[in-house]
């Protein structure tokens, strides 16, 4: 074996160690990517979740509020505190 053809060996085995590190470092992000991608769809799905929890509260609390400001529910209300209606000598119109 002649010193030119170790020297050839040796560079490919250079050159095939440098294709594989760059091959492993291309995997290693790919991976990476995908596991950040299923993590930020997660997120996504998590948050879509609360957006209609949160929308169905939402909902929820405009019937109420609705209720409460009913008219027919506070008269009864003042009625069981003892409120009545003010006659017509009660009412002064402020201009």
């Amino acid at each position: 074996m002649s010193i030119s053809s170790s020297r050839k060996g040796g560079s490919l085995a250079v050159i095939w160690l440098a294709v594989m590190l760059v091959f492993i470092a291309e995997l290693f992000a790919y991976t990476w990517c995908r596991v950040q991608s299923i993590r930020v769809g997660y997120a996504i799905a998590a948050e879509n979740s609360r957006y209609q929890h949160q929308s169905m509260i939402r909902k929820k609390l405009t019937v109420e509020l609705a209720h409460m400001r009913s008219p027919k529910r506070i008269e009864v209300l003042g009625r069981q505190l003892g409120l009545v209606n003010p006659s017509t000598r009660q009412i002064v119109v402020m201009e």
